[in-house]
C-alpha cells in the first residue's frame, strides 16, 4: 500500500503524455521545475529544519560514498573492458548506472515508507553526488572533448567540472539549509522565506512522479548487449552491494533502508539529460531510464522484504 502511489502517479504522467493531455515536450519543463525548483526547495526545508547531529551523519556519509564509488568502478569496468566502450562511452554509462533518481522517485517513496525525516538522508546523499560523481563525470566527459578537438588538459578543466557541480541548485539548497540549521536561522529568517520554499517543496513528490512517468513515455527499448548488462549492474548488482554494504558500515534500522533503496532507485533524469546535453549514448540513457523505472516496480518491494529478515530493525 506504501509503494503502490508512487507507481500510480508514475502511470498517471505517461496516462496523461498517451491521451494528449501533456505533450512529449513536457518532459523537459517538469524536469526543470524538478531539478530547478521543488526538489530543491524540499531539501532546503528538511535541511533547515533538521539538527546539526542529524545532518553531520558521518557514517552513514561514508558508507554511501564507499558503496557508490565501488559500484562506479564495477560499471567502469565493465563497460570499457567487458563491453569495449571507448571513455566516453564509458563514463555515460557509468554515470547512468550509478546516479540513483533521488528527487524523482528517492523523495516520494521513501516519505511514504520510512516518513518525513528521510529526505535528510536524501540531503546526504545528493551532497556527496555533487562533490563526487557529477564533478567526476564532467571532467571526464571534458577531458573526452579536449582530445578529440586537439586541446590540451589543464588544471582549469577539474576546477570547472567541480564549479559546474557545485552551482546546481540542488546543491546551493542544502549548503543554505546546513547554514540556517548550524545558525539557528528559524530564529532569524522571515518567515515568509519559509513558507515560500514550503510551498514549493509540498509540489515535489507529485510533480516529480509525474516528470517520471511522462519522460518514459515513448521510449523505445533496444535490447542490445548493452543495455542488458547495464541494467543487470543498475537493477540487480547495486541493491546486493548495497545489501552487503548496510553489513559492512553495521548500519540498521531506518539508516539501512535509506541507503539501500536510495542506491536502488531507478537511473536518475539528470543523469539522461547530461547525456543528450554532451550528445553522447543518448538512446541507451532514456532506455536504461525507462528499463530501470519499471524494474523498480518489482524490485523495491522484494528489496523490503529482503531486509525485514536479514537487517535489524527493518519492519
Amino acid at each position: 500500500s506504501s509503494c503502490l502511489p508512487v507507481f500510480l502517479l508514475i502511470f498517471l504522467g505517461w496516462f496523461c503524455v498517451q491521451q494528449k493531455i501533456f505533450t512529449k515536450d513536457s518532459k523537459k519543463l517538469l524536469s526543470g521545475l524538478v531539478s530547478n525548483f521543488v526538489f530543491p526547495a524540499l531539501l532546503f526545508v528538511h535541511t533547515a529544519h533538521a539538527k546539526p547531529s542529524e545532518i553531520f551523519n558521518g557514517i552513514w556519509m561514508i558508507a554511501f560514498f564507499c558503496t557508490m564509488s565501488f559500484l562506479w568502478i564495477i560499471c567502469f569496468i565493465t563497460n570499457k573492458y567487458l563491453l569495449g566502450k571507448d571513455l566516453k562511452s564509458t563514463t555515460m554509462n557509468s554515470m547512468l548506472c550509478c546516479f540513483p533518481n533521488m528527487g524523482g522517485m528517492g523523495v516520494p517513496f521513501l516519505t511514504l515508507m520510512l516518513g518525513a525525516s528521510s529526505t535528510i538522508s536524501v540531503a546526504i546523499a545528493n551532497f556527496v553526488v555533487a562533490l563526487s560523481l557529477i564533478p567526476m563525470t564532467i571532467f571526464l566527459l571534458e577531458l573526452c572533448h579536449t582530445k578529440v578537438s586537439g586541446g590540451k588538459v589543464t588544471g582549469n578543466m577539474i576546477f570547472s567540472a567541480v564549479k559546474n557541480s557545485l552551482m546546481k541548485p540542488m546543491f546551493l539548497a542544502v549548503i543554505l539549509g546546513l547554514i540556517v540549521s548550524v545558525t539557528n536561522g528559524l530564529t532569524w529568517m522571515p518567515h515568509f522565506v519559509f513558507n515560500t520554499f514550503d510551498i514549493m517543496s509540498n509540489a515535489c513528490n507529485f510533480i516529480s512522479l509525474i516528470a517520471v512517468g511522462v519522460g518514459i513515455y515513448g521510449v523505445q527499448l533496444n535490447l542490445s548487449k548493452l543495455l542488458v548488462v547495464n541494467v543487470l549492474l543498475k537493477s540487480f548488482v547495486t541493491p546486493v552491494v548495497a545489501l552487503i554494504a548496510v553489513h559492512l558500515f553495521g548500519l540498521k534500522g531506518i539508516e539501512a533502508e535509506e541507503l539501500v533503496f536510495l542506491l536502488a532507485m531507478p537511473t536518475a533524469s539528470t543523469a539522461v539529460i547530461l547525456a543528450y546535453d554532451w550528445e553522447v549514448e543518448q538512446e541507451h540513457a532514456s532506455s536504461i531510464f525507462f528499463a530501470s523505472t519499471i524494474l523498480s516496480i518489482f524490485i523495491l518491494p522484494t528489496l523490503l522484504l529482503i531486509m525485514e529478515f536479514t537487517i535489524p530493525g527493518v519492519h
